[in-house]
């Protein structure tokens, strides 16, 4: 029964994540990346601190002694810094590129999460790592590829643009990747300490929006948009907030709590399937263009994890 449950969970968590970055995708045509990320992170802050009030323990984490409460701080800043610094990539990211191509893009995050862990925690890189890994990296040469131009017209300034555009959309996205491995490692020894999901979640959250809400001070084109004169606009940056309320606040820790129940390698490989169920929806709900080779993509993409946590 707690292996359903753990299926359950990873599955939601799954979906979520997908459908996520469909709603990013569709309200950064209307809303710039920097004020959209602060108003998702005092949405998401707000959202975790309730469900570590409903679900988690305040108590477990001032129980701690000295060394422990320190490590678990530092971890929880380093994973809140981390991801949400990766969000704002992504979020970039999104305004250059396709959805369906910066997506499958961030899977390289699983990549990361094990030279994170052999340099920080010791553990063991293995050759299935390695060869993995080239797989993963080998999709990035799909998914960056541009598209042939189907007359001469095409080759234009705009193309040129485009082309631009391109580089630095898989660019921004494979820092995202990078970063959110980096957060996962050490989100995964926060939970470790502290052995509470939901606690953990929102602290990491809670570091990230103070970091953005500080530099918004300095740098006025993170509060730009919250005037009279974009009030119109308001709803997208609601659309942003459930979103990311519900994939980076609940989806998040549903996968760490389904790892709990099933291990995070078993998770973590079930969830390596958010790229296929994003491609669909994307094609379907968006109507992006539909590319022969995003599905080489993803395949080598779980083909490679599937090597990196099986064999």
């Amino acid at each position: 029964m707690a292996e359903l449950i753990g299926y359950i969970l990873t599955l939601d968590a799954l979906f979520t994540w997908g459908i996520a970055s469909l709603v990013y995708k569709f309200s950064l045509g209307k809303i710039e990346s920097k004020p959209s990320l602060l108003f998702r992170l005092i949405f998401v802050s707000c959202s975790t601190f309730l469900l570590s009030l409903l679900f988690g323990s305040f108590s477990s984490i001032f129980l701690l002694d000295t060394q422990y409460l320190s490590e678990y701080l530092v971890a929880c800043l380093i994973s809140g810094l981390s991801v949400t610094i990766g969000d704002l990539l992504y979020f970039i990211s999104l305004e250059k590129i396709d959805v369906s191509r910066a997506f499958p893009l961030t899977q390289l995050s699983l990549i990361f999460v094990y030279p994170f862990a052999f340099i920080l925690f010791g553990e063991e890189l293995k050759l299935s790592v390695l060869l993995g890994g080239f797989l993963i990296l080998l999709s990035v040469f799909f998914l960056s590829s541009k598209d042939k131009p189907s007359n001469h017209k095409e080759h234009s300034e705009q193309s040129k643009k485009e082309g631009e555009n391109l580089v630095l959309g898989v660019l921004f996205a494979v820092g995202a990747a990078f970063l959110w491995g980096l957060s996962i490692v050490a989100f995964n020894q926060a939970r470790i300490v502290s052995n509470d999901v939901f606690t953990t979640n929102f602290i990491r959250v809670f570091f990230g929006a103070i970091l953005f809400l500080i530099i918004g001070i300095f740098q006025k084109d993170f509060y730009a948009s919250f005037t009279k004169a974009n009030r119109n606009n308001i709803k997208y940056f609601i659309f942003v907030g459930i979103a990311g309320a519900l994939s980076l606040g609940l989806a998040d820790t549903l996968f760490y709590k389904a790892a709990e129940i099933n291990g995070l390698v078993l998770t973590s490989t079930f969830t390596a399937n958010t790229p296929m169920v994003q491609q669909i929806l994307s094609i379907l709900i968006l109507k992006e263009k539909f590319r022969k080779r995003f599905i080489v993509a993803v395949g080598l993409i779980i083909v490679g994890n599937y090597i990196i946590l099986f064999l």
